[in-house]
């Protein structure tokens, strides 16, 4: 990405939200291909890049570079596997 922007205030809007949604995005299609989820529709369902940018930046991240969020970003895996995690305890109620 290499930009000097800096994220000073939420809510991230504009030019900054959009480039970590599509960020938020790549990753979780890197994430989710490689783990390889059992219910992977269904996970995919659960998945809200905007609330995802929305919820991970906090006040107490500020000031922050674009690049550092869309490299967090990219590293906080943990939420697709939890998603992964849910849609399967989804599937086995949603099961006869």
């Amino acid at each position: 990405m290499d930009s000097h922007a800096v994220i000073a205030s939420l809510p991230v809007a504009g030019a900054d939200r959009a480039v970590l949604i599509e960020a938020a995005n790549a990753a979780f299609e890197r994430v989710i291909g490689r783990i390889e989820a059992a219910n992977e529709e269904l996970t995919r369902t659960l998945w809200d890049a905007e609330r995802y940018v929305d919820n991970e930046i906090t006040a107490d991240m500020l000031p922050i570079s674009r690049d550092e969020v869309a490299y967090l970003i990219d590293v906080w895996v943990h939420h697709v596997v939890q998603l992964a995690v849910a849609a399967d305890k989804e599937a086995a109620e949603s099961m006869p």
